[in-house]
């Protein structure tokens, strides 16, 4: 964890995935990011994993400090298997509520939201009542009356919800886009078709009628990049307001049966109450999710629909760059012509493919600046590999889905004047996925991904045209087994092959396990992985805990994480480094019920420890944070962090261990009440040690005037004071440090209006301003001690300013279900000045909306056949 500032982020603390059906974790504030965003060089990139370490410093053996966390795990796993017999037995301990589905004859109700239908006045239908508070007010009775009725076809389920409200005037109607969060009133229909506890659906109707929908997976995790085509309307009554939803069979997966018995639970929302409440209440102290549904039984006759969507996209685009040799008028004209098949091949098998895919992500990665020995990981954007993502999910990142039509790399020619011509992206030919869930209670999940050879055109220094290749021809497998075991665990299994032509086949693979008891209280979690990529060496490691994840008010958890040498998962997955033991273990109180002014409360202790495979300590300390919800809505967070580890074992890139500083640090959050039309986060930071003395402040603004407009923006200042920073290694026996002053601003800003549900415009950027000024330049010895200062004249200066933006203008129009067209703006703006190393707020402006920016216009359209 090391002395870096808790600052950077602009998101809140509260994980919104769910409507407070989640505990804080071991950190209990999410609102920290590290403000040392760092870039490494390709050439450190792909040698990120370092030799063992040179002389340069006696590392102290600590492996007997990971006997405590290794044996208590041991010990945990064989007293476990005991404890999850024990709790198997015990049924009963719960009534599970249920609602019986009414089947409709002959005709379908017609949605529109004003339940007028018949078959919502019909005598025999049931209706479910009685929704308990999730938040604030933990089993009470929801104060404001809702009532569902649940009814089914050949082809869907129903839902219809009555939402009475006593003040129906000061319903809350936040208009935004599709899958977004809105502060408005909403409803939520929760479904296990497998009835397994494991696995579901979500979907999220609010009272604008903006739709939501998640895949949930493990119980309790959620992946938020699944969409469904499914159909809702509201409408406003007043008594409240009433809800119909209709989810076609094609977008739910469960088994062939004669009568199917679903998990299934109702939640409701009331803004202006800041209430949450659910039908099949449990209290959170139990903890799980989808193991706590109801059941919903009265379902005859129903197939799962074999059905086959198809969705052809076009694309064309104009993109604009700064001309230059290589493009002599800046300009050029890409379009791309595709489509995306999705077949049912059983009832529980679903093939996804794509052909000539469209994998060019809409929205631009942020600009990050990186000095450490880390690659930068950035998310995936890409719908064919979101969706669907948690399917390939473990401890360990095998299959990191930025690898596939990664950009190329670059010509090794020390001729090489300018490119004329050098794709940004590896193109992908062509890619699959099958997944399902099979008898017996085992889940598939097969990926297979076809990229074809790049090469660059250039004019080398003579002035002759050239060519070479820059990535060769590859093919990427992803193959994932998991087995549901007792009521809440599963094992699984994952394999990844990654081949490309002029590299040896990369091969990794794994064990997984999840293992809770009957309750959900006591878990064991981990994984146990191989790699083997230059047909001599098998690398391996292990990731293995032991947590209570559930209780009124302790939590806790302990664990080991194990990286040999060896081990590289680089090639198709992300490991951040290897070489490596590291320990750690935190524990957390917790409050729930109302006292003075705080409504919740989360408070953490966290020690952890790691020592490479020869025995030198990089990271060792502890912290305490603690994260308060008052009774108005605000919110309230810090910690305090030391570290006292004794070397860092990377920071000379190969050329022995750097004796590390003693380094503290800490951090506050301050929240206001989101709901209101304007709110901000206050998060400042200061520490010192690693990184010398800093000070980070982050502020945000969010503002909803409207309805159907919203606005934030936020900024980070970063300041570091004399931090010591390795510079290079000149030659094969030394390497250079220096002292390090950097100034860092970070930007973000983001606007939308909805014109309608399904009618959006956004505009979005991100920017990055950074100086650095070195000093003091001198070689590293070793055991704490430097030689000579060198003369910058001599050695060279590497002082840069470097600012940057990235902004993208999305217009969004969902024409009919499940059919987009794009109307998208992207612009890319850098500058890296040699002659600079501060910050002049008004130079480095005019350099982020100076001209000399890469611009890209796109239209792009999808058409959704269901055949």
């Amino acid at each position: 964890m090391g002395d870096v500032p808790w600052s950077v982020a602009g998101h809140r603390w509260a994980n919104r995935r769910l409507w407070e059906n989640q505990s804080r974790g071991p950190s209990g504030d999410g609102n920290r990011n590290m403000g040392d965003g760092e870039m490494m060089s390709d050439c450190e990139r792909r040698n990120s994993f370092p030799q063992k370490p040179r002389p340069g410093g006696k590392p102290k053996t600590r492996f007997g400090a990971l006997c405590g966390p290794i044996c208590f795990l041991v010990a945990g796993s064989i007293l476990f298997a005991g404890v999850v017999s024990a709790q198997e037995e015990k049924t009963g301990e719960r009534i599970v509520p249920e609602v019986r589905a009414y089947r409709i004859n002959p005709h379908a109700p017609v949605i529109d939201g004003a339940l007028d239908d018949p078959v919502w006045k019909s005598g025999k239908i049931e209706f479910v009542r009685g929704f308990r508070q999730i938040d604030p007010d933990e089993g009470q009775a929801l104060t404001e009356s809702t009532v569902v009725a649940v009814a089914y076809d050949d082809d869907a389920l129903n839902f219809a919800f009555w939402c009475y409200d006593s003040e129906p005037e000061k319903i809350a109607h936040q208009l935004v886009r599709r899958d977004r969060w809105g502060e408005s009133d909403k409803v939520q229909v929760r479904l296990d078709p497998y009835h397994d506890h494991q696995t579901g659906y979500l979907f999220e109707v609010s009272v604008s009628n903006v739709q939501r929908d998640m895949r949930l997976f493990d119980d309790e995790n959620v992946d938020t990049d699944w969409d469904g085509v499914w159909e809702s309307a509201v409408k406003d009554q007043p008594w409240g307001w009433s809800a119909e939803i209709r989810i076609p069979y094609h977008c739910l997966r469960f088994t062939k049966e004669e009568e199917h018995v679903w998990g299934v639970d109702f939640v409701r929302r009331i803004l202006r109450k800041n209430e949450v409440g659910n039908w099949a209440f449990v209290p959170a102290e139990e903890g799980g999710l989808v193991s706590n549904f109801g059941h919903l039984t009265g379902l005859y006759d129903i197939k799962p629909a074999r059905h086959l969507e198809v969705l052809p996209y076009a694309v064309s685009s104009l993109e604009t760059e700064p001309k230059s040799a290589g493009n002599p008028d800046g300009r050029a004209y890409p379009g791309n012509l595709g489509f995306d098949v999705k077949y049912g091949l059983s009832s529980n098998l679903i093939l996804d493919a794509a052909i000539n895919p469209d994998f060019g992500q809409v929205e631009l990665d942020r600009p990050v600046l990186n000095l450490s020995t880390i690659e930068t990981y950035y998310p995936e954007k890409r719908p064919f590999f979101l969706e669907g993502s948690d399917l390939f999910h473990s401890e360990f990142n095998l299959f990191y889905s930025r690898r596939i039509g990664q950009p190329p790399g670059w010509i090794d020619n020390d001729n090489l004047d300018y490119y004329t011509d050098r794709p940004k992206a590896t193109t992908i030919l062509g890619a699959a996925k099958l997944t399902g869930k099979l008898a017996g209670r085992t889940s598939i999940a097969l990926l297979n991904a076809v990229t074809q050879e790049e090469s660059a055109e250039y004019t080398d220094i003579f002035g002759h045209a050239k060519s070479g290749v820059i990535e060769p021809q590859g093919n990427y497998s992803v193959f994932r087994i998991k087995q549901d075991v007792l009521s809440r665990s599963s094992v699984g299994g994952i394999l990844t092959l990654a081949s490309q032509d002029q590299y040896h086949p990369a091969l990794t693979g794994g064990l997984d396990w999840r293992l809770l008891t009957a309750n959900g209280v006591w878990g064991m979690r981990g994984q146990t992985v191989f790699s083997r990529n230059d047909g001599e060496h098998v690398g391996f490691g292990l990731d293995a805990m032991v947590e209570k994840a559930a209780g009124k008010h302790v939590r806790g958890a302990a664990g080991m994480l194990i990286k040999d040498p060896y081990l590289d998962l680089n090639r198709s997955g992300y490991l951040s480094r290897n070489n490596t033991r590291h320990g750690w273990a935190w524990v957390q109180y917790r409050t729930q019920d109302d006292w003075w002014i705080v409504r919740n409360s989360w408070n953490n202790f966290n020690i952890y420890g790691s020592w490479n495979f020869s025995g030198a300590n990089y990271t060792r300390g502890w912290n305490v944070n603690s994260h308060f919800e008052f009774i108005n809505n605000w919110s309230l967070g810090g910690g305090f962090n030391q570290s006292f580890e004794d070397y860092y074992d990377l920071e000379t890139r190969g050329m022995g261990l750097w004796e590390a500083p003693r380094a503290w640090s800490w951090w506050a959050s301050l929240n206001t009440d989101q709901r209101r039309m304007f709110s901000f986060n206050l998060n400042p930071g200061s520490g010192k040690g690693r990184n010398g003395s800093w000070w980070a402040n982050w502020i945000g603004v969010e503002c909803r005037p409207t309805a159907n407009t919203e606005f934030s923006v936020g900024t980070n200042y970063v300041r570091y004071f004399g931090q010591t920073r390795w510079v290079d290694n000149p030659g094969d026996t030394a390497t250079v440090f220096a002292d390090l002053n950097q100034d860092e601003v970070v930007l973000q800003a983001t606007a939308s209006v909805m014109f309608h549900r399904n009618l959006s415009c956004q505009l979005s950027a991100q920017g990055l301003v950074v100086g650095l000024d070195y000093q003091n330049y001198r070689p590293y010895i070793g055991h704490g001690d430097y030689g000579t200062r060198l003369d910058e004249g001599e050695f060279g200066s590497h002082d840069y300013n470097y600012s940057a933006l990235n902004s993208t203008l999305l217009i969004r129009w969902e024409y009919r279900p499940g059919s987009t067209l794009y109307l998208v703006w992207t612009r890319a703006q850098s500058k890296f000045d040699e002659m600079a190393n501060d910050l002049d707020l008004k130079r480095d402006f005019d350099r982020l909306f100076s001209g000399n920016a890469e611009n890209v216009f796109l239209i792009k359209a999808s058409y959704w056949l269901n055949m």
